[in-house]
């Protein structure tokens, strides 16, 4: 026996006398199900569960952009939601990085994954088409960066403030 509020009873579809008896009681009740995991859900659950934390209903949408962190004091690269055409150049989880996506756009076609995306004021916060360069391997930007460019090697891609 065990008193309560009648204020709770209202509230309250089966009162205990404590919050480790509801605790128990509740348990008990997800023990019938647990052990079926997601095999157990419905189409209406899947439906119900997909429409809550798709897209924007996902309480952690931070509207389609994430930062990738590298360690020290380097800057974060902006990855971006990637639109249908530009899938096959994105990460499994439906991301690209801007800068990438951006010189893609421009270039009017998909970038191969050899091809890098130079900053020409070393900012890879700063995405401006202006300030990007594309080059069609990394050797061959690092070797420009550095004044030994191959014979016949350049960048396939300059900005029309820095066109020659």
């Amino acid at each position: 026996m065990f008193e309560i509020h009648t204020c709770r009873l209202k509230r309250v579809a089966n009162p205990t006398c404590s919050r480790q008896c509801n605790g128990k009681l509740r348990g008990a009740e997800w023990a019938k199900h647990a052990h079926k995991g997601r095999a157990g859900w419905t189409d209406e659950s899947r439906a119900s569960y997909l429409e809550k934390m798709t897209g924007e209903a996902n309480p952690a949408w931070k509207g389609g952009v994430t930062y990738f962190r590298k360690k020290g004091n380097y800057a974060s690269i902006k990855y971006v939601r990637a639109p249908e055409w530009a899938k096959p150049m994105a990460r499994k989880d439906g991301y690209i990085m801007e800068h990438r996506l951006l010189m893609a756009t421009w270039v009017g076609r998909l970038l191969q994954r050899t091809e890098v995306v130079h900053h020409v004021d070393h900012d890879p916060t700063n995405n401006e088409l202006g300030n990007l360069e594309l080059w069609p391997s990394n050797g061959s930007h690092k070797a420009a960066e550095h004044g030994r460019v191959a014979p016949g090697v350049t960048n396939l891609w300059r900005p029309p403030s820095m066109a020659a």
